[in-house]
């Protein structure tokens, strides 16, 4: 049996050669259709490359890289593009034909049931653990395939052979290792882009809310008071006084708008933060939207009662836990409701406001916290920035999760603090 070793190599790098170039190429965050699309395509070509140029062994018998683009199609482009990918593969093999194709398809029919099954696990995992995990998935189904090959075939095992099927399993091993660790390189720099993006925004919307929103609250007092001065004229008819009270509470909502842009230019030094009870900023929280909720016909369920301590200024987190959960009375339609828990850990704090509205798109999700975008109608996104800021004030994050038609989760995590 005649095998060169430069085909070792050849093999790597027409499998490798598709995924540099989709990285090139995908530079920012895409739709998810598009990802998919653009992936899986990226899996086909690596899989028509890596049948190319595979190692050639007696009775048909093909040792090929296919099982590095495939595992990656399920991972990184989801079940459909794995499913896609597979079918694709059949397909080709077929065509080849060979008596290896046999062992092959039992192969990936074994390994798909576990891999869809496993795979969900696999973005909780850290990058260190995203690649040992990969590499022992991989590196295990690459060593079955010529080993259950041998035995269906009632092949004799030389060893030549050996050194040849642990020289392949390595190869998938260490390719696996690569596409999956600049991939990650990838989605951690794309991740960090948008952050940059974000703080700059940040920057300058602060900037502008301490040189404008003084100047412009001043005037919009006097307005206010003048129509209602005018609103208490006997000389008014209905109409007109009903127009007056929508002026007034457009003079409000751009006052709302006004003292949210000078939140944002508010930066609380630790000397102001303070060692706060979290249950009883909730429950604080609450009342004052108890009324609100009301009218909304929304439930509000908080349970917890024992004291959890985390250090910030009682004003801006009682304005943090109210915008939340005022925009999650907002989001439901009747019958609301609104579910508060905290959750604590030897370091965090964690606490997640759950709402049974109208959910978000992913877009929304995307666009989460940032100036100027809300799926209200009349909605400035400004809140939602402020919590924001807020949060990273106290070393904090905020996240959220959403399901259309559903509902919405925002999570909270803080540092926890000891109370001595």
């Amino acid at each position: 049996m005649d095998f060169h070793w430069d085909n070792i190599l050849l093999q790597v790098l027409m499998v490798l050669f598709p995924f540099v170039i989709y990285l090139v190429l995908v530079k920012e965050k895409i739709s998810d259709i598009k990802h998919r699309l653009l992936f899986g395509l990226t899996c086909a070509i690596a899989i028509t490359l890596s049948l190319s140029f595979a190692i050639q062994i007696n009775n048909g018998r093909l040792l090929d890289l296919r099982l590095v683009p495939w595992y990656l199609a399920f991972i990184y482009g989801g079940n459909i593009t794995g499913i896609g990918i597979t079918l694709y593969y059949i397909l080709i093999r077929i065509i080849l034909s060979g008596t290896g194709m046999y062992p092959n398809f039992i192969i990936l029919l074994l390994a798909s049931i576990l891999l869809l099954k496993w795979k969900g696990k696999f973005f909780t995992y850290s990058l260190k653990g995203k690649l040992v995990c990969s590499i022992v998935f991989v590196g295990i189904f690459s060593a079955l395939i010529p080993t259950v090959g041998t035995i269906i075939l009632s092949e004799a095992l030389t060893l030549k052979k050996l050194i040849i099927y642990m020289a392949y399993v390595l190869e998938n091993a260490i390719l696996i290792w690569i596409i999956i660790y600049l991939i990650e390189l990838h989605i951690e720099k794309i991740y960090l882009f948008n952050e940059i993006q974000q703080a700059e925004k940040f920057n300058v919307i602060g900037q502008l809310a301490a040189s404008v929103a003084h100047e412009i609250r001043n005037p919009m007092t006097s307005i206010r008071g003048f129509m209602q001065i005018l609103q208490s004229s006997n000389r008014l008819s209905l109409s007109e006084r009903e127009y007056i009270k929508i002026c007034i509470e457009e003079v409000d909502r751009a006052n709302a708008i006004i003292a949210d842009y000078l939140a944002l230019g508010k930066n609380q030094s630790p000397e102001k933060n303070s060692l706060l009870d979290v249950t009883m900023e909730i429950k604080n929280a609450i009342r004052s939207l108890s009324s609100f909720a009301t009218l909304n016909n929304v439930k509000i369920d908080f349970q917890h009662k024992l004291p959890v301590h985390i250090k910030g200024n009682s004003n801006r987190v009682q304005q943090l836990f109210i915008n939340i959960i005022k925009n999650g009375i907002e989001a439901t339609s009747g019958n609301g409701q609104i579910t508060i828990q905290l959750n604590v850990t030897q370091k965090h704090v964690q606490i997640s406001i759950a709402d049974n509205g109208i959910g978000m798109s992913q877009e929304s999700i995307d666009r989460f916290g940032l100036p100027f975008y809300s799926t209200k109608e009349k909605g400035t996104g400004l809140g939602l920035m402020v919590c924001r800021q807020i949060t990273e004030e106290m070393a904090g994050k905020i996240s959220v999760s959403s399901t259309k038609g559903v509902g919405s989760v925002i999570h909270l995590t803080f540092p926890r603090i000891f109370k001595i």
